[in-house]
């Protein structure tokens, strides 16, 4: 896809959506209530503590210099690795700048105080030969730990890492390649993500947990791995393989100004997993999945690894398709608590949900201490705000997943399908949700309420009218605490 044809769909969309958000507002909408929610003095205190490292602008190296020829056709896998060393060599570190042209790479491995830094004419095209993409490293496949296929860009136990410019990151997944790899092997033997869970569950040391050539579980595009102070600003991002950006384990992250325009198969846009001190701002999110999916390990594993993604702070995005807008899980069972959304815009009838919970009895993670405000939904496909326990695994479990405190201010729906979908479970409701000050013009259908306590509005309409509980023709299953 040329530049210039993602940079006006970007326009168009935004412009599209703004319209969206413009008519909304005219509809008018709730009175304030009083009592906002006095937990975003701690929002502000993440943000002030979350800082973007930074390079020494003199300290510039190039493809070029060390054999890469921008042609799309020449490999320059070996001229981005030595452009990189050398930078990290630097004092201070230094950037790797990509400079016009259509650069042919394998992976891209940084290492401390590295920028990529990706000019406006530049595409970086991932190659699609899989065998450049081994030997194995530690990764993460939808939770689980393994040895397996590099991330596109990777970076292992790093300090300052940038990616950075306005430039193109393409993956060149399509049917044929990458996005083909989620069929079932024609022998009928199990599928390596199959296997992958089944040596997560036994606890199979992570060495063993060996996938090589050969094997279909497809790579994650950018994936930093235990780092601390992140920065992935501004480029945009095609043609996913799997999650396009995935933090595992990192500290002190920024994630601002990205494009994601993939609709490949689990084209997860921004998933940060295990994480602490996130920030997610002024991103457009037009994905074949979730758009931002905050995680922390699944069932076995992540009770092994017990890190949870605290404090998250996802502000003035824009989201089109997708299956959820702002979504926690479903690989979730080291938890996720403090997590703050604010000035977002959601539009399109291809996303599903705008704010969605996935977890289950196989996970029973903790979600708590989630807050919403200023979000303006044109439509969406199906509820607006999901909580479901019965996600994937459903009830089959050990394990008793906990959500406690989501506090929704100022949220405005143009149109859904219901407002809430809220599926706890008899012995483990959900708790403590709160809406405020939020108006939904136009919703087709009863909400679903199961196995929820606390459940308040505060100065909330419906289809016009006042709202103070559960819409009528709601299928309402009160809490049983007997279990």
């Amino acid at each position: 896809m040329p530049i210039d044809s993602i940079r006006t769909n970007r326009r168009s969309f935004l412009g599209g959506t703004c319209c969206a958000v413009a008519i909304l507002s005219l509809g008018g909408g709730a009175t304030a209530a009083s009592g906002a929610d006095p937990a975003w003095a701690e929002a502000a205190a993440i943000r002030r503590r979350i800082r973007p490292p930074r390079f020494p602008r003199a300290n510039r190296f190039t493809p070029q210099q060390f054999g890469g020829v921008p042609d799309g056709r020449t490999l320059a896998t070996e001229a981005f690795a030595k452009a990189i060393a050398a930078a990290s060599r630097a004092p201070g570190g230094g950037r790797v700048v990509v400079e016009g042209g259509v650069w042919l790479t394998g992976p891209i491995h940084l290492r401390s105080n590295v920028e990529l830094h990706v000019d406006r004419d530049s595409i970086i095209r991932f190659a699609r030969d899989p065998a450049l993409y081994f030997p194995p490293v530690l990764t993460r496949m939808e939770g689980n730990e393994l040895m397996g296929i590099s991330p596109f860009i990777y970076a292992l136990d790093c300090e300052n890492v940038a990616i950075t410019g306005h430039g193109v990151l393409d993956g060149q997944a399509d049917r044929e390649h990458w996005w083909n790899w989620t069929r079932s092997p024609a022998d009928g033997s199990e599928r390596p993500g199959a296997r992958l869970k089944r040596l997560a569950e036994e606890q199979v040391p992570v060495a063993k947990r060996v996938f090589g050539p050969g094997s279909t579980i497809r790579p994650q595009f950018i994936q930093p791995y235990r780092c601390r102070n992140v920065l992935i600003e501004n480029v945009t991002i095609i043609r996913s393989p799997m999650w396009e950006i995935h933090p595992v384990e990192c500290e002190n992250v920024t994630i601002r100004g990205v494009t994601i325009s993939s609709h490949g198969p689990n084209n997860d846009g921004c998933d940060p997993e295990s994480c602490r001190d996130v920030l997610i701002e002024n991103c457009l999110f037009d994905t074949g999945d979730d758009c931002i999916a905050i995680k922390s390990g699944r069932n076995a594993d992540g009770r092994r690894l017990k890190r949870p993604t605290e404090n998250v702070i996802v502000s003035g995005c824009t989201f089109a398709d997708g299956h959820g807008g702002v979504t926690l899980g479903s690989e979730i069972t080291g938890g996720v608590r403090n997590v703050f959304v604010e000035n977002c815009r959601m539009d399109s009838p291809q996303l599903n949900t705008a704010i969605r919970f996935k977890n289950n009895a196989a996970r029973g993670g903790t979600l708590e201490n989630i807050h919403v405000r200023d979000v303006t939904v044109g439509q969406v496909g199906r509820a607006a705000i999901t909580i479901d326990y019965n996600y994937g695994e459903g009830a089959k479990g050990a394990y008793t997943p906990v959500f406690r405190g989501l506090t929704v201010e100022r949220m405005v729906v143009g149109r859904c399908q219901r407002v809430l979908d809220l599926q706890g479970f008899a012995h483990a409701p959900i708790r403590d949700i709160r809406l405020v000050d939020c108006t939904i013009v136009r919703a087709a259908e009863p909400d679903i309420v199961s196995h929820v306590e606390g459940l308040r509005y505060e100065n909330v309409r419906r289809n016009g009218e006042a709202v103070t509980g559960p819409t009528p023709g709601a299928a309402v299953e009160p809490a049983d605490m007997s279990g």
